[in-house]
């Protein structure tokens, strides 16, 4: 192996593992919230700069709690189909760094190469940006609601 293959190899595996270790060992997503429930009581955490965790009575808002409860499922379901999806797609953007490495480099030139694998990463951020968004409005709605 040359040494830019290996290097390759040492980005890719520090991107993946920093984007693994974060979304499975920390419970990290984008909106920042996690929850934990003790009885009654809902502590929601909010890991930002400016973090905190605010406890809820939830007894008589199970409603509202579910809605928040489903509403962070959903938004770490999204994030984790975001890390595996950059898990396919960080190779091929990584070959970019090596044309003489880079798969199909007989069928397509380096130019269309290059198109494809942006066209492909746009498309998917244009998808999945707004839908994290989306969520992360939602979530806050719901923190909102439990908070008041």
């Amino acid at each position: 192996m040359d040494k830019k293959i290996i290097g390759i190899i040492i980005a890719y595996t520090l991107i993946m593992g920093s984007l693994l270790i974060a979304t499975f060992a920390g419970q990290w997503t984008p909106s920042g919230y996690d929850y934990s429930i003790e009885g009654e009581t809902l502590t929601i955490e909010h890991r930002s700069f400016s973090g905190g965790e605010k406890k809820v009575n939830v007894e008589n808002r199970q409603a509202d709690a579910l809605r928040f409860y489903v509403a962070l499922s959903a938004e770490r379901q999204q994030w984790r189909i975001d890390v595996m999806i950059s898990a396919l797609i960080l190779p091929f953007i990584l070959l970019l760094f090596t044309p003489e490495r880079r798969p199909f480099k007989e069928q397509i030139s380096l130019k269309w190469y290059t198109g494809i694998v942006a066209a492909i990463v746009i498309i998917y951020l244009s998808y999945t940006i707004p839908l994290h968004v989306s969520q992360v409005n939602e979530i806050q709605q719901y923190v909102n609601v439990l908070l008041e």
